[in-house]
């Protein structure tokens, strides 16, 4: 099924604000495995959005319409489509009560502009709107289904998760969000290149992120438990390809998965930073309950903080500076000594945009101290961004204590 979104709204195009419930909409039809191939905005002016919606007839079988649903003269939606579809509109009762008694909590009665808020199309499905007035309305003719729901972004997504179940169907609709780190949205692409291509229901659809990439795997089927069947047969064909760079399901992220491993292993954590000035232990501390894992980090940016704090050699960094493989070991033994944990990682590097050590811009030392023993990353990244060097220097550095903690069952899939 093709999809189109139109967006109502002289606001959107004078750009007095930005049209995040095309984003929103796009990610939720994802998930149902609609393709959006075409995104609309369009003014409060009739002839134009006429128009915009006779457009879109021609292109999408699916056509969800935001804004313009309100009280005031220029919103025109519910008319425009009811004009085009040949319906009329009559009052909603159940809408036209809930409006009539949320003026009366203010001490006012209704008058016919907010009356018009409860008008619907004839033969809609009645969307209730449990976030605000004006209710939404799902129309179904022949050829199309017309969706159309508030502006507001929270009443529309409160709208979308009431009615989630039935909004495009009887079919069950389910989803699963795989997670990647160390494999580029292309590279992963190129070894998934045929299950993309060839893969409908259910679906992968790859997505890139800051130094991440996730897949999303979606379903359909009349029975909840063959759509869950369905995606974990297609995930473990995604796996076999590139499950060494899968780290995790749904909304997580790698310090989360780091914080759960550890504490599932009953490990403690503690770090060393130089190049990521704290940004390594920030992560970790975002995250409630860290404490039961993390026990501290020594920001180490200076040579003789190094020395002072965790002990590290004067004269290894007078030998070999401090952007090596050896003062990087020095620094997670250090750190491990220093707040006596299990684990401990250490990164030191050269961000740029200038190097104080001769090493090449993008060189980075990461060092994993454990009671087997301390082993280094060397890592390069392109050298024309600082803040990417040390976000990717992070990432990596949490990617190596996965890769050094077993996995357990908690990453449960979401």
């Amino acid at each position: 099924m093709k999809a189109e979104i139109i967006a109502v709204g002289s606001e959107l195009l004078l750009g007095e604000i930005a049209n995040t419930n095309a984003q929103y909409l796009s990610e939720w039809l994802a998930t149902c495995g609609i393709d959006v191939h075409y995104h609309t905005v369009v003014g409060d002016n009739r002839d134009r959005m006429v128009e915009v919606v006779t457009r879109a007839q021609e292109r999408a079988e699916l056509i969800v319409i935001t804004g313009g649903l309100g009280p005031t003269e220029d919103d025109l939606t519910k008319e425009v489509v009811a004009e085009l579809l040949g319906r009329t509109l009559h009052v909603d009762q159940p809408a036209y009560d809930r409006i009539e008694a949320f003026l009366k909590t203010r001490g006012r009665t209704m008058t016919e502009n907010e009356k018009k808020q409860a008008l619907v199309i004839d033969q809609a499905d009645v969307l209730t709107n449990q976030a605000g007035l004006a209710p939404g309305m799902s129309v179904h003719t022949a050829d199309h289904q017309y969706i159309l729901l508030p502006g507001v972004p929270r009443e529309m997504k409160r709208i979308i998760a009431d009615h989630f179940d039935h909004l495009l169907g009887k079919e069950t609709i389910k989803s699963r969000t795989l997670r990647f780190f160390g494999i580029g949205e292309s590279a992963l692409n190129d070894r998934l290149a045929e299950l993309i291509r060839t893969a409908r229901n259910p679906s992968v659809a790859p997505y890139a992120e800051l130094a991440e990439v996730r897949l999303r795997l979606t379903a359909k089927a009349l029975d909840e438990q063959v759509a869950l069947d369905m995606l974990d047969a297609l995930e473990q064909q995604v796996l076999a390809e590139v499950g060494s760079h899968f780290y995790g399901y749904g909304e997580t992220s790698l310090p989360e998965v780091v914080l759960n491993r550890c504490r599932e292993a009953g490990l403690t954590l503690s770090a060393a930073e130089s190049l990521t000035g704290g940004a390594f232990a920030s992560g970790l501390t975002d995250i409630q309950g860290a404490s039961d894992v993390f026990r501290g980090s020594a920001v180490v940016y200076a040579d003789n903080a190094k020395v002072n704090v965790l002990g590290v050699p004067q004269t290894l960094l007078d030998e070999q500076t401090a952007v090596s493989r050896d003062v990087a070991v020095a620094m997670a033994e250090g750190a491990r000594k220093l707040y006596q944990t299990d684990l401990a990682i250490a990164l030191t590097g050269e961000a740029g945009p200038t190097s104080n050590s001769g090493r090449t811009v993008g060189t980075v030392y990461c060092a994993l101290a454990q009671t087997s023993g301390t082993q280094v990353l060397e890592l390069t990244y392109p050298a024309f961004d600082r803040g990417m060097i040390r976000l990717r220097s992070v990432k990596d550095a949490y990617f190596m204590l996965l890769q050094n903690i077993s996995p357990t069952d908690e990453m449960g899939k979401r």
